[in-house]
């Protein structure tokens, strides 16, 4: 079974725009870049992984081991998935796999978990901390829905999943239920040490300290 990973990267110098009262411009990008890093890494590690693509726009900088799609716009998450899906690197693929960019705390054996065993029609759900947005999706084909991401995606995207198929699971996993949007968010993320870029970039430059206090 041939699955590719699609992650869409929103434009770096306005990520993580509702950490601005934590974090400075640069350190928001930074930090952007390096969550990136942390959830590519454990993607390119699964061999069952056929291809890793990035979708963004014409600042996107490609990481080792990646492909990059390319749009003339950042017009939005759902829009950049849709884009992807047009180039037939994507569309030759059995299934796909959607990750954020924002989820470091996943590890290997979660996302083997995710995608072992992945059904040959069907779809696949990983609900965030509130069960409300979605932080993986799963979907064979990769057509098989229009995807929903944004405000309460959870539920849109079961919606729709119980209409088209039969086949419809639900993955609780920590690592992928946690995504830093929020200075809440990313406090409870420096309250346990980590080995991920993300952590060490927080520790070093003593962000971690100061939200700890």
């Amino acid at each position: 079974m041939k699955i590719s990973a699609l992650v869409p990267v929103k434009n770096l110098d306005t990520a993580k725009s509702r950490l601005a009262d934590v974090l400075s411009r640069n350190e928001r990008r930074m930090l952007a870049d390096l969550m990136l890093s942390d959830v590519v890494e454990v993607i390119l590690k699964n061999p069952k992984i056929e291809k890793v693509f990035l979708v963004g726009d014409k600042q996107l900088s490609p990481k080792s081991g990646t492909f990059i799609i390319q749009e003339k716009f950042n017009n939005g998450y759902n829009e950049a998935i849709s884009f992807a899906l047009r180039d037939k690197r994507i569309a030759n693929s059995d299934a796909i796999v959607i990750l954020p960019g924002d989820i470091p705390l996943i590890t290997t054996e979660e996302f083997e978990n995710f995608i072992n065993d992945a059904p040959k029609n069907g779809i696949r759900i990983a609900p965030d901390r509130d069960r409300e947005g979605t932080n993986a999706l799963l979907l064979a084909p990769p057509t098989l829905i229009k995807t929903q991401f944004g405000k309460l995606s959870y539920s849109r995207h079961l919606e729709l999943a119980e209409k088209c198929c039969s086949n419809v699971e639900v993955i609780d996993s920590d690592g992928l239920a946690f995504d830093i949007d929020s200075p809440e968010d990313l406090k409870d993320f420096c309250e346990t040490a980590s080995s991920t870029k993300s952590y060490e970039f927080l520790k070093r430059n003593g962000i971690a300290a100061s939200l700890l206090g």
